[in-house]
């Protein structure tokens, strides 16, 4: 695998230099008698129309397209009225646009549905969908299976010259799509903005005559005054210091711990056995849940809980759950991403974000997400990558912005008006439609003008990675500053808490801990993975709940090193042997 991830990234980044050519200038996509376009090792359907401009294309007649799907509902206004998932703004905008009749195969509420409806279809060897996204095991199998195709003479061909950048910037996303030297998928990309700050009751700070604590020690003794000074008056012990959930790992989504365990080192814990690893010093990846800095972390966490300055049902709770701590006026400090300001937060008065607090010698980590959310394949047989190729083009323009040569102007100020903004009198509004005098008529809903309606993209994000770091700041500064991008305009409806505690996390953005293991999961990691996930959270929770002792910790090591450890490191190392440069 060495030779040919490197030699696929290699293909892609010659390509980057290479104009892309484009013919015609009507707007009218090709048919049957301009150059066809590449299709690998299928040939091009004779009778399937060609993409010419993948600037400002429209098929017509519009081309079928297929797509499977994984929504769940979040309520009763993720629509408008009359619209659903697979007839909304959007489809209509593909077809009518781009000429693009997009349909679904199936809709599953959630992944792991999603994911057995395309094992059944692969087992079966039924026709999968025309494009579809998928986790990078699921893709990984597909791959050896010849079901999907590569993809490199469209890269090459037709992909936009910024998404390009992209992979060239961060050319490990390619490797798990990749297989003896050609690309077969294209990664979903997360805007990497929801490293963790730490929240804290600043009424109650003040109430106590605390300063927000800057080291661990610090936090030691907030969190005790938070649980035994009555910060929020009302004469009844009800509060304490910590909200955090240790369900199923230290490092969650929200209310998470990986802001305290940086506090003790770089290792982060994970309750994927193929999340955290990271180089040692002689350049080998290492697994972060046996490190020694996590002992001294659960050590610490022992001592706050025989204390009582932690929520004790934090072994039970799930993230959510957990939040609601801090949501009710329980618990005066928690951590977790700037956007916990809307949720659970929103409404709750008193919490600001914080920096993390630093360990004895003035260490601070935090974790951060894999940079793929998932991949972007195609059905081997399927003849229009071209068409998709296109659309991801213009997807991408609306948050590079107008200097991206596929920005679509309709796209200027949002999806679409009269859902995610409205235009009165010359300006655009995006929200609070009613202070600004904007007629019932024009809201996106008539019965509440702060509702305004997304995009559900049915297989594409189209986000740029750290892209909102400089919004934070252009906003607070400027509220009434005009966005550029999508991502701006996205940022811009954000209230000061947020965009301040956005600012906090970009202040620590150095001391992120990435993951160094983005391949599918190795042999050992599917047959003994569960039992080592298992294995390491039930250790952390009885030395934590003090049913075990400290240096248990040790014992655990071994354990985990004899039942699979080992040969899963070995397996990881020698995959990371193949890709580095």
């Amino acid at each position: 695998m060495a030779s040919n991830a490197k030699a696929a990234a290699k293909t892609l980044l010659a390509s980057l230099g290479v104009i892309l050519a484009i013919t015609g200038c009507s707007g009218a996509a090709g048919n049957s008698n301009g150059n066809q376009s590449p299709n690998n090792e299928n040939e091009a359907n004779a009778e399937s129309p060609v993409l010419t401009n993948p600037k400002d294309f429209k098929f017509d007649p519009p081309i079928k397209v297929t797509t499977g799907y994984r929504w769940t509902a979040q309520g009763e206004n993720e629509f408008k009225e009359g619209e659903t998932i697979e007839d909304n703004f959007h489809t209509r905008w593909l077809r009518e646009s781009m000429g693009i009749d997009l349909s679904f195969d199936f809709v599953t509420p959630n992944l792991e549905d999603y994911q057995t409806k395309l094992r059944l279809m692969m087992a079966g060897n039924q026709k999968l969908p025309d494009v579809f996204t998928s986790k990078v095991e699921m893709a990984s199998d597909l791959i050896s299976a010849g079901k999907v195709q590569p993809l490199d003479d469209y890269i090459d061909k037709y992909l936009s010259d910024n998404v390009k950048a992209i992979y060239e910037k961060y050319p490990d996303v390619l490797y798990p799509v990749t297989r003896d030297g050609k690309i077969y998928g294209l990664p979903n990309l997360y805007a990497m903005d929801e490293g963790t700050v730490m929240w804290v009751r600043e009424d109650w700070l003040q109430k106590l005559e605390l300063n927000a604590p800057k080291t661990i020690d610090e936090f030691t003794e907030v969190i005790r005054a938070f649980t035994e000074e009555d910060p929020d008056g009302n004469g009844v012990k009800d509060t304490l210091g910590l909200a955090i959930s240790l369900k199923e790992s230290p490092y969650n989504w929200m209310s998470s711990g990986d802001g305290l365990v940086g506090a003790f080192g770089h290792a982060m814990p994970s309750k994927y056995i193929w999340e955290y690893w990271n180089p040692d010093e002689s350049g080998q990846l290492i697994y972060n849940g046996i490190q020694p800095s996590i002992k001294s972390f659960l050590a610490q966490m022992r001592e706050w809980h025989e204390k009582g300055y932690i929520d004790p049902e934090a072994g039970i709770k799930d993230p959510g759950k957990a939040g609601e701590m801090a949501s009710s006026g329980q618990a005066g400090i928690i951590f977790g991403p700037a956007w916990m300001n809307g949720y659970p937060l929103s409404g709750v008065p008193g919490f600001k974000a914080y920096p993390l607090p630093a360990g004895a010698d003035g260490q601070q980590a935090r974790a951060e997400k894999t940079m793929v959310r998932d991949y972007l394949l195609f059905n081997k047989d399927f003849k229009n990558v071209d068409a998709i190729i296109g659309y991801i083009n213009k997807i991408y323009a609306a948050s590079f912005g107008e200097s991206d040569p596929y920005f679509d102007e309709t796209l200027r100020n949002g999806w679409m008006e009269g859902y995610d903004y409205v235009t009165h009198n010359g300006k655009v509004y995006r929200n609070h439609f009613s202070e600004h005098g904007v007629p019932k008529e024009k809201w996106p809903n008539a019965s509440d003008d702060t509702i305004t309606y997304g995009l559900s993209l049915p297989f594409l994000n189209g986000t740029v990675p750290f892209q909102s770091d400089t919004a934070f700041e252009k906003f607070l500064n400027e509220p009434d500053a005009e966005p550029s991008n999508m991502t701006e305009i996205s940022i811009s409806k954000a209230d000061p808490r947020m965009l301040e505690a956005g600012l906090v996390r970009i202040s620590q953005n150095a001391s992120t801990v990435v993951n160094y293991f983005n391949a599918a999961p190795t042999k050992t990691m599917i047959s003994k993975g569960e039992l080592l996930n298992k294995l390491t959270n039930e250790t952390y929770l009885k030395i934590i709940y003090g049913n075990e002792p400290v240096d248990f910790f040790d014992e655990f090591v071994e354990q985990w090193k004899k039942n699979g450890g080992d040969e899963i490191t070995k397996e990881v190392n020698e995959w990371y042997a193949s890709v580095k440069k």
